[in-house]
């Protein structure tokens, strides 16, 4: 089985690391590649880089992982290996601590030294970085991203395709809606409609999500 990793930028190069230290537990993967349509490099940190049209010709059994922070891309991207029926590869790092009792989507991402309690549900193709603390009980949706060194208490809800931002605190039992922005060194001590950015210690709606977009384009 080969390994696609879709988009070849900080993420992924995190993403391939993570993949490394798997693999040298047990070749899980014969070969580990890029998918990128808009790098004109061919080769990248030391991966091969295809375009997406090239993975669909590949002969090989393969999987994919979506190595995006932006959730309406990681969105977007599921939908586009979705309708080619593509398989999605779950990565969890060897340093993170999972409960037997959690449940993994597919297509999820898990990086170093996270903790995932009791009861938590992670949807298709959510994305926890490094070092992020997840609570008994909690359920994170579809295509949601939550930032390193965040902590989620229990029982606490992130909706599909909400963004966690670095450092960010979220209080036991609290909803976030979905295509919510969370910005970085936020504590939530309140629930959040769908489709806010939050800001702040306690955080507070500030503006409409309008872009559905975290990051600006450069």
């Amino acid at each position: 089985m080969n390994l696609f990793i879709y988009g070849s930028g900080g993420t992924g190069c995190e993403l391939c690391d993570i993949v490394d230290k798997i693999n040298v537990g047990g070749k899980r993967w014969r070969k580990v590649s890029f998918v990128d349509d808009i790098r004109a490099e061919r080769n990248w940190y030391h991966r091969d880089v295809f375009r997406f049209d090239e993975m669909l010709s590949e002969k090989e059994d393969f999987e994919c992982v979506i190595a995006l922070g932006e959730p309406a891309f990681r969105r977007s991207t599921y939908e586009k290996l979705s309708a080619h029926n593509l398989s999605l590869a779950t990565i969890i790092d060897p340093t993170a601590v999972i409960s037997s009792t959690a449940n993994i989507g597919r297509g999820c991402i898990i990086g170093s030294h996270s903790f995932v309690s009791s009861n938590t549900k992670l949807d298709d193709n959510s994305m926890l970085e490094i070092q992020t603390v997840v609570g008994h009980d909690i359920y994170i949706g579809r295509h949601a991203v939550v930032s390193s060194c965040s902590v989620l208490g229990g029982k606490s809800h992130i909706g599909h395709e909400s963004f966690v931002g670095l450092n960010c605190t979220i209080k036991e039992g609290i909803r976030i809606g979905d295509q919510c922005i969370v910005g970085m060194g936020s504590s939530v001590f309140n629930d959040i409609g769908d489709g806010y950015i939050a800001l702040g210690s306690p955080a507070r709606p500030v503006r409409i999500n309008e872009t559905h977009r975290v990051f600006k384009p450069r």
